[in-house]
């Protein structure tokens, strides 16, 4: 009786080429799964929050912020970040609690 042909630690020799054909299938597939996660990455629009965000349309902006009350909008005249601090912390509050408290 002829023996079968034996590779390594007494593996069939059809083993180790069926491991290693399933091996390349796997690899394939996982390599086609990561390229289409890549490219479809790529195809999808870039700015989704745009359909979320109810506050971007511009007939939107006033409902929203009419509807949850009185709206203090920043002034065009700040530009750096030292002077938008400043009026938040000095000029805010006195508008703020002169809408809470208003003067008869």
């Amino acid at each position: 009786m002829r023996d079968k042909p034996r590779c390594g630690r007494g593996e069939t020799l059809i083993a180790n080429v069926t491991i290693a054909l399933l091996a390349t299938i796997a690899g394939f597939i996982t390599a086609l799964w990561i390229l289409l996660l890549w490219v479809g990455d790529g195809v999808s629009p870039t700015d989704m929050e745009g359909d979320l965000d109810p506050i971007l349309g511009a007939r939107d902006q006033p409902a929203i912020y009419e509807s949850y009350g009185p709206f203090i909008p920043m002034p065009d005249h700040l530009r750096t970040h030292d002077q938008m601090v400043a009026w938040m912390t000095k000029e805010l509050p006195k508008l703020t609690a002169e809408i809470s408290n208003p003067r008869s």
